[in-house]
């Protein structure tokens, strides 16, 4: 309903925390707005069941259905530059030799049951990057792709948490960087997505929270260093690796960005993932 509270979703990973920590004390829960927490595959459904009206969910996710979704301009989350850090393929031996280890083993790639983007982004560098043969690709639920030896797909925290503390006998790419090295351009991991028809107090909440997520975002960089000594983060990181993962998470939605965007959606296409390139239709 136009007059319900606006319901926000959230990441629950360490990359939008800088964001989240300034936004729920300045916007607290009340009879305005409400927060529910997910990995980006569950926001994404619960954006296409309307259980939520906005949330920083996979970009591919408003790709795949334009028609559903609109956007807030200016805020995403992508790589500064070129490594991410926290979307990651690890595979058993050396990624030159995955498709001769695949031949040989009758093996599969696992993508995460806990992303969209990310997931896509991999069978786009595959293709376009790599230019390896088809594997089979199979889903692996969160934190279990280590479990087997083929390769698979790792992204929020528990790819940090492999970031900073690598398992023996891995071979990592950082997915981020690999798709700078062959577009020249940052990926566009998520967008803030926004379910069609929203309107009302909602509406009007969600402009002033897209205002003030703009003016926190530009005050960040100096902000950095007091927020990774703030209590409650986790300890399996040290803030000086903190402070250099909110140095590459990026939320600026410029046109490079929307480039990249584009760019990725073209090469999604070609593969049959989605049926068009969209258009990026704004809410606000």
């Amino acid at each position: 309903m136009a007059d319900d509270p606006l319901r926000l979703g959230r990441i629950a990973y360490l990359n939008v925390w800088p964001l989240y920590q300034a936004l729920m004390p300045a916007f607290p829960e009340d009879g305005d707005i409400a927060y529910v927490s997910g990995h980006p595959s569950e926001l994404n459904a619960a954006l296409a069941a309307g259980t939520i009206d906005a949330a920083p969910a996979s970009a591919f996710a408003y790709l795949a259905r334009p028609e559903a979704f609109t956007l807030l301009p200016d805020l995403c989350i992508r790589a500064a530059t070129g490594p991410i850090q926290s979307v990651l393929l690890f595979s058993p031996v050396p990624l030159a030799e995955l498709p001769d280890y695949l031949a040989r083993t009758g093996g599969e790639v696992q993508l995460s049951g806990a992303s969209a983007s990310s997931n896509a982004l991999l069978r786009v560098l595959w293709t376009f990057a790599w230019r390896y043969p088809e594997p089979r690709f199979a889903v692996a639920a969160p934190g279990t792709g280590i479990n087997r030896p083929m390769p698979f797909v790792e992204i929020g925290d528990l790819a940090l948490s492999k970031y900073v503390s690598p398992p023996s006998g891995w071979h990592v790419t950082d997915l981020g960087q690999a798709w700078l090295e062959f577009a020249g351009t940052p990926f566009v991991f998520a967008l803030w997505i926004v379910r069609e028809g929203l309107a009302g107090r909602s509406l009007a909440t969600l402009d002033a929270v897209r205002r003030f997520l703009c003016e926190t975002n530009k005050a960040l960089p100096e902000r950095l260093p007091e927020l990774v000594t703030a209590p409650g983060l986790p300890d399996w990181i040290s803030p000086a690796a903190l402070l250099d993962y909110f140095r590459v998470v990026n939320y600026d939605f410029d046109a490079a960005a929307a480039a990249s965007l584009v760019l990725f959606a073209h090469h999604c296409r070609e593969l049959g993932l989605i049926p068009a390139v969209p258009a990026l239709r704004y809410a606000l």
